[in-house]
Formats: structure tokens, sequence, C-alpha cells
């Protein structure tokens, strides 16, 4: 069984969104995955033969997904949302 190798992890902002970048290495294939920071939710997984490849294949796919989530408040007089 291959061993975890060349483990990085960074913060950034993805399309308004703080989000946490975990990249490492199995064997010859490079894992990446990209965590929504709030409110903690994992939003992507990508592999590639390189780093390069792993990270921009997940950045891609996260921020078009984030870039589809609504910030606004919900409607006035809605109960469902705690704290509205």
């Amino acid at each position: 069984m291959p061993n975890v190798e060349e483990y990085s992890q960074r913060k950034t902002e993805l399309a308004g969104w703080p989000v946490n970048i975990v990249t490492y290495r199995l064997g010859t294939v490079y894992h990446t995955s990209v965590e929504n920071t709030d409110p903690g939710a994992w939003v992507v997984k990508a592999e590639g033969s390189t780093k390069q490849v792993a990270e921009a294949k997940a950045l891609k796919d996260a921020e078009a997904l984030l870039a589809k989530i609504k910030t606004a408040k919900p409607p006035t007089g809605c109960t469902s949302v705690p704290g509205f």
C-alpha cells in the first residue's frame, strides 16, 4: 500500500467562498479535494498525473459549483430557517 507523499494544504477563496485545498500523492497519482470552510462541506475531489493537473481540475469544478450557491437571505416571513 503506497504512503501519502507531498501533502499540502492551503486556504483561499473561490467565487466568494472560503475554501480549503488539500493535495497529496499516492503512488503516481495526485489527489486534490476542495472543501467549503463555511459551513464546512466537501465540494469537489479530483485526480491527476501531476499536482498542477489535479488542482486545476478540482478548482475549476469547485468554482463552478460554488458560483451557483445563492447567498441571499430567505424571504421575509420565512420560518423554516432558524434566525429569520
